[in-house]
């Protein structure tokens, strides 16, 4: 077992650059050719058919993205010799770190966002009876049994309940009081896109005593993201939506200064730094069966073993791509697109739930049996979206154009 160092993935870069070259001439080769955009849209690094609106469920992957990927394939096809065989794994932790300005020591890949959480919530040691923890109802929904069970399980669980589509910093502010052991909240919320001051929240949970977990997953890639500058504690993501990786990995920031507050519930042999055995022939001698130990670091608490290396073998694509654009960039795109969509939706008798200052690619209508009433619409029309039972979810890419906003006002009609 080995870490791959900066200095070989420089010589595995001559491999991956190699694979790639291997690729151009296969069918499908167009995706090596990709170069970053100069401008949005982009439609041009991706293959889509129709009107793609549901960037905020899965990402469609970028051509850079599966010039990396293929390059991988290539690697694990034929294996040469002095290839190297993980692409530059943790490149991708580190082109992470540089988007949400953390340390690299500071994350690790885990499976997926609610992965990353529950490892923290299990390494704070809870459910301790009394324990008080505070939530809201723009949180994950996923996360809402873990919350409830928590109380259940008899801890001090307070949900702030969102107003007009938002949650109020006053009803954080009384709901986290002296004694709160944590706050767990999305930074940008699935349901309707409403984004949190995270600074703020964490200010008043740290001046109480309380640390703070937010899921980044609607926010990493297409929102400006500062771990360091805001103060939260912990943070994690998937990468197939604004990452524009792939399902089954992702990424956990634990702040180096709360790690003091985390209890080890995790022994992978990922995140052992050193190991030595004493049992086999020619081992050296010692008293116990082996010898180990675990960096003070992110991955040392909490890797467990072997991860998607496909995937990131696509973020080392995907980060790159999304770096040469800029996030503020991409957002600027996206909040010109669904200003235009809100204003669509609003003229047309819909009911937004996504407050209008929203500055988030999501944008999201209550509306009563809406899979029953729009799906068929949007499937006539070639439009790909969210719908849920009681409310549609459009949301924007570095790919979409006014046109695809225009064509799906089009196609629901008025409310």
């Amino acid at each position: 077992m080995s870490e791959i160092t900066r200095r070989n993935w420089l010589a595995l870069s001559a491999a991956t650059l190699a694979g790639a070259a291997a690729c151009r001439s296969t069918a499908d080769a167009s995706p090596a050719a990709a170069q970053p955009p100069s401008s949005l849209p982009d439609r041009s690094n991706f293959d889509l058919e129709g009107v793609y609106l549901n960037a905020g469920s899965q990402h469609p992957i970028s051509r850079p993205a599966r010039a990396s990927l293929e390059a991988y394939l290539q690697n694990r096809a034929h294996h040469a010799p002095g290839a190297g065989y993980e692409l530059g794994s943790s490149a991708a932790v580190e082109k992470f770190a540089r988007l949400v300005n953390a340390d690299p020591d500071e994350i690790t890949f885990v499976q997926s966002t609610t992965t990353g959480e529950q490892m923290i919530v299990r390494s704070l040691m809870l459910p301790a009876p009394g324990a008080r923890v505070v939530t809201d109802t723009l949180h994950f929904f996923g996360s809402v049994p873990l919350y409830m069970e928590l109380g259940k399980a008899g801890c001090d669980v307070a949900w702030v309940t969102h107003k007009d589509g938002r949650i109020l910093l006053e009803d954080m502010d009384r709901a986290i009081t002296p004694g709160t052991r944590l706050v767990a909240l999305s930074l940008v919320s699935t349901v309707n896109g409403f984004q949190h001051d995270l600074k703020a929240i964490c200010d008043l949970a740290h001046a109480r005593g309380a640390l703070v977990y937010a899921d980044i997953i609607h926010a990493a890639g297409c929102v400006p993201v500062d771990l360091h500058a805001s103060g939260v504690d912990f943070a994690a993501c998937a990468s197939y939506k604004w990452l524009m990786g792939d399902f089954g990995l992702g990424f956990l920031y634990v702040r180096r200064g709360a790690r003091e507050a985390l209890t080890r519930t995790q022994y992978g042999y990922y995140g052992v730094s050193s190991f030595a055995s004493h049992v086999y022939p020619f081992d050296p001698p010692g008293d116990e069966v082996a010898s180990y130990a675990f960096p003070d670091t992110a991955t040392g608490l909490f890797a467990l073993g072997t991860y998607s290396h496909t995937t990131a073998a696509l973020l080392n694509g995907s980060l790159d791509y999304i770096a040469s654009i800029g996030v503020e960039t991409i957002q600027r795109h996206a909040t010109a697109l669904t200003t235009r969509l809100k204003q669509g939706l609003l003229s047309q008798g819909y009911t937004l739930m996504t407050p209008e200052e929203a500055a988030t690619p999501l944008v999201a209508c209550a509306y009563e049996n809406a899979r029953a009433r729009i799906a068929p619409k949007l499937k006539e029309a070639g439009i790909t979206t969210t719908v849920s039972a009681n409310r549609f979810r459009p949301s924007v890419s570095v790919f979409n154009t006014a046109e695809d906003i225009d064509l799906f006002l089009a196609a629901i009609g008025p409310a």
